[in-house]
C-alpha cells in the first residue's frame, strides 16, 4: 500500500539504469540530481504531510520525523511473512516499524542487539533518480542513526536477487545517494542459520521484571571485563545461575557475546561492545 503520489511521466528504461549504475561518476550524478520523498510527521499534532526534497535539505532529515511511506500488505497465497516490531526513538513513544520477510525482521533484530541505534524508522522515504528517458524510484528498506549521530540507509535483500542487474543496479544507486546526502549506506543478506539461531534466542530476552534489572545491572559492573557465559550466569544469580539475567543484558547491550557463533558455556561474555567485524550479513557493492 503506497501513501504518496504516484509520479507522473515515463519510466527510465532499465538499459539506461544499468548502464548508470556501472559508471562510478555518472552515478554520483544521478544521485545529486535526485530527489527524496517523504511522508513528514508533526511530532506536535501527529499529523503527517507529503513532501519532496532536493538532496541538501534531505540530508537533515532524521527517522524520528518520518512516517512510512508505504505499507506491505497481506494477500491470500502469499509466501512472504510481515509484521511489526518495536524500533527505538527519541520523540516518539510506542514507535513501530514494517518488516516484510523473515530477512528482514532478523536483520533489525540484529541490528538492535549489535548496534548502538537511538532513532530507526522503516520504509521511510522514497528515492526518485531522473534520467533522460524519465524517472526511476526506490523506496529503501529502513533508516537509523546511532548514538554517535551518523545515519545510515538500509536495504536488506537476498544474495540471489544481486543476480539481477536490475537490482544491483538500484543498490548501486541508493549507495550513491545515501553517500550525497552524508549518509552510511548498508545493503545487508541472509544471516547464517547460527546467527540466526542466536538472535531469535537472544533477542526473546529483551523484556525481564523491572524491579530485577537494576540488580542485575549493578551485579554486572562486577564482572571482569571478559569471561565466561558460565561466570557471568553464576554471577548474576543469587543462589544458582541465572541464564535468564545474562541474556536480559545481552539483549539490552549491556554485555556483549559473539551473535554469529555457536553459544556455549565457555563462550565468551565482555562488558563492552565486540569489535566491529565485517559482517557475514552485509553485502559490498
Amino acid at each position: 500500500m503506497d501513501f504518496l503520489e504516484s509520479l507522473r511521466g515515463p519510466r527510465a528504461p532499465w538499459e539506461e539504469v544499468v548502464s548508470a549504475a556501472q559508471d562510478a561518476a555518472l552515478a554520483r550524478q544521478v544521485a545529486l540530481t535526485s530527489s527524496v520523498t517523504i511522508r513528514e510527521v508533526d511530532l506536535v499534532s501527529g499529523r503527517d504531510r507529503q513532501k519532496t526534497c532536493d538532496v541538501p535539505s534531505a540530508a537533515t532529515l532524521t527517522p524520528d520525523v518520518l512516517a512510512e511511506v508505504r505499507r506491505p500488505v497481506s494477500y491470500q497465497g502469499m509466501r512472504n511473512y510481515i509484521g511489526r516490531m518495536a524500533l527505538p526513538s527519541v520523540d516518539r513513544e510506542a514507535h513501530a516499524g514494517w518488516f516484510e520477510s523473515r530477512n528482514e525482521q532478523e536483520s533489525y533484530r540484529d541490528l538492535l542487539l549489535t548496534r548502538p541505534i537511538t532513532q530507526m524508522t522503516t520504509q521511510p522515504l522514497r528515492l526518485e533518480w531522473p534520467f533522460a528517458s524519465g524517472v526511476r524510484t526506490h523506496v529503501p528498506d529502513a533508516l537509523y542513526v546511532t548514538v554517535d549521530g551518523v545515519v545510515t540507509l538500509l536495504d536488506v535483500t537476498r544474495r540471489a536477487r544481486l543476480d539481477s542487474a536490475e537490482a544491483h543496479a538500484v543498490f548501486v544507486l541508493a549507495q550513491a545517494t545515501a553517500t550525497a546526502l552524508g549518509w552510511r549506506y548498508e545493503l545487508r543478506g541472509e544471516l547464517s542459520a547460527q546467527h540466526q539461531r542466536n538472535v531469535s534466542f537472544v533477542y526473546a530476552h529483551r523484556h525481564a521484571p523491572p524491579e530485577r534489572v537494576p540488580g542485575w545491572v549493578q551485579a554486572a559492573r562486577g564482572l571482569p571485563e571478559t569471561c565466561t557465559v558460565q561466570h557471568a550466569a553464576a554471577a548474576l544469580g543469587q543462589s544458582r545461575p541465572d541464564h535468564g539475567a545474562l541474556w536480559h543484558l545481552v539483549a539490552t547491550r549491556q554485555l556483549f557475546v559473539d551473535l554469529t557463533a555457536p553459544i556455549r558455556i565457555d563462550s565468551r561474555v565482555q562488558r563492552r561492545p565486540l569489535t566491529r567485524r565485517s559482517s557475514s550479513c552485509q553485502i559490498s557493492l
